[in-house]
């Protein structure tokens, strides 16, 4: 088994911790989890993720990650236990640290220092949009000047930030969304995750939803808003770890409408893959019929698109009969040969 770089171990806590509940949100139908994490489901969760590697093939970096809740919100007696369920696997090495999701209104310098002392280097902000209207639209009661706070307090304790948004909302748009990633690009997050909004059973955007208050975007119209997101982000060299929610059943066994797909990221990359191969055709004095793309070798499904999309994109807004795919190394930049 090759060597992954990162091991993520995540133990859910589904809703717990948080007095709100947004529109969009049913953490128990999105993560499939209903029962409450203790130690024990805690250290099960651990070994069970261990159990899969041998010494050899154990990524080098693993991390416990409590997800689905508000976890500065929890009473701090139960923090203290799940964190402290997780500190003798840190003692003998088997883990390295913890990363916690949470609220922008449940931060404090306070608890943000406490979580700093059990060995948490990573919080995660779902803050999804910084548009008030948006988030007044979805029950959120949290402005932009708490965020960057609670950002603060992170980075003053020297701990790693996420960031997470959610295009799609209620009165969001393309204007709006993209107003927020600029934002977001200035707290400078050492990562963002990006979930498009997805209407999900039992949640006030289902309700919404079936009396026509809100309207489910198409899955181009978010690919392509995505993708500019993607490339700002890049543009700042600030990774996008995750796009679309994970394939769970339970998730899929809820979702009633919206913008999904399986391989929603590939799809975006495609899309970007396109842009750039657009770029290269436009610096040509005269574009011939025949073209051939030098392409990075693990991107050759990326550059060619979802069942040919780019190849077929290129020939009709080109007029070019025949395009070519040569692999090159991964370290290599896309080449056009004319």
């Amino acid at each position: 088994m090759k060597r992954r770089n990162q091991l993520i171990i995540p133990v859910f806590i589904p809703h717990e911790g948080c007095p709100y509940r947004c529109a969009f949100c049913n953490q128990s139908k999105i993560t499939g989890v209903n029962q409450q994490s203790d130690e024990i489901v805690v250290n099960q969760t651990i070994q069970s993720y261990l159990d899969i590697f041998d010494s050899e093939s154990l990524p080098e970096n693993r991390e416990v990650a409590f997800y689905g809740g508000s976890f500065t919100g929890l009473p701090e007696e139960r923090q203290k236990r799940l964190l402290h369920a997780v500190q003798s696997s840190i003692q003998s090495g088997e883990v390295h640290s913890i990363r916690v999701s949470t609220h922008s209104l449940l931060v404090t310098p306070h608890n943000i220092s406490s979580l700093k002392d059990n060995n948490v280097k990573t919080v995660e902000l779902g803050i999804q949009s910084t548009n008030d209207k948006v988030l007044q639209a979805v029950g959120r009661p949290c402005d932009f000047k708490t965020v960057k706070s609670a950002v603060d307090s992170i980075r003053k304790n020297g701990l790693k930030l996420g960031l997470q948004l959610m295009p799609g909302l209620p009165d969001d748009d393309e204007t709006i969304f993209m107003k927020s990633v600029k934002d977001v690009i200035g707290l400078k997050p050492d990562f963002v995750r990006i979930y498009p909004t997805l209407v999900i059973k039992n949640t006030k955007l289902y309700e919404m939803y079936k009396l026509g208050e809100y309207l489910p975007w198409k899955l181009n119209r978010m690919v392509r808003l995505v993708k500019d997101a993607l490339m700002a982000f890049q543009r700042e060299n600030i990774p996008v770890i995750r796009v679309g929610l994970h394939s769970d059943p339970s998730m899929l066994e809820n979702l009633v409408d919206g913008p999904y797909h399986p391989a929603f990221r590939y799809l975006v990359d495609s899309l970007i893959a396109r842009e750039k191969m657009f770029d290269l055709i436009n610096q040509l004095h005269r574009v011939p019929q025949t073209l051939t793309f030098k392409v990075p070798s693990r991107q050759v499904s990326l550059y060619i698109g979802h069942k040919k999309d780019n190849i077929h994109a290129i020939q009709n807004r080109y007029g070019i009969n025949t395009i070519f795919i040569q692999q090159i190394g991964d370290r290599e930049n896309l080449q056009l040969v004319a």
